[in-house]
């Protein structure tokens, strides 16, 4: 069984990424961690947790300063949301 905290970075994650494929974060967009993480009132490590995971799958790249930016949907990165997607499902 998943723990509570995995299952809130799992939705954190989930919102952050249909965000950015269906555009409403666009390409370039940067995003600070801080910031993010007072709006959505979650511990900062729960924040960076989440990004990291989006990083892994090609969506963001992650800054110094605790930027992060929104990077382009390529091939690769959408194959990796398909593989991700597919492996949590099974």
């Amino acid at each position: 069984m998943d723990s509570p905290m995995a299952t809130r970075i799992d939705l954190m994650v989930q919102r952050y990424r249909e965000a950015i494929v269906t555009k409403r974060l666009k390409p370039g967009d940067t995003l600070d961690m801080a910031e993010e993480a007072r709006r959505l009132n979650a511990p900062i490590a729960r924040v960076r947790q989440a990004f990291r995971i989006l990083a892994n799958l090609g969506l963001v790249s992650l800054e110094p300063g605790g930027q992060v930016v929104v990077q382009p949907n390529t091939l690769q990165s959408l194959q990796s949301l398909e593989f991700d997607l597919t492996r949590r499902r099974a």
